[in-house]
């Protein structure tokens, strides 16, 4: 969804909100996996950006006050155990489990995710959409 910030697709006006939510209220906390960092830069090359510019839209994302948590060895090992019970994408895996670890430390109320891959787990995290928010 962060990729959203630097391509024009549906709803990238609303992340934009909720990414300056997440810089200006106390009330707000966004964290996702590093991850994610490769996740955008290889979907700005797909789209066919230039390196420098990837590396300045990286660099823009990093400035946000969005927690990157590195994916540790509790974090891979959580997101296996999920792929021999659910029908998941291994990145999939990774960001569920990144976000059960964030959770159990400060309680959050759900996972924003427009990744409708997401949807199988129904009961074990609440994802919500960008549709389903209000700022």
């Amino acid at each position: 969804m962060l990729v959203k910030l630097f391509k024009k697709e549906p709803n990238t006006e609303k992340m934009i909100d909720v990414v300056g939510a997440i810089d200006e209220r106390r009330d707000w906390f966004g964290c996702t996996s590093r991850w994610t960092l490769l996740e955008v830069a290889r979907a700005l090359k797909k789209d066919g950006k230039p390196k420098e510019l990837i590396e300045l839209n990286l660099k823009e994302l990093r400035r946000h006050k969005i927690s990157f948590i590195d994916p540790k060895k509790m974090i891979l090992s959580d997101a296996e155990q999920m792929l021999t019970s659910y029908n998941l994408y291994a990145s999939d895996a990774v960001h569920v489990s990144t976000f059960r670890l964030a959770d159990r430390d400060r309680r959050l109320d759900a996972m924003l995710t427009d990744d409708r891959h997401l949807r199988r787990f129904h009961g074990i995290l609440k994802a919500l959409t960008l549709d389903q928010i209000s700022l």
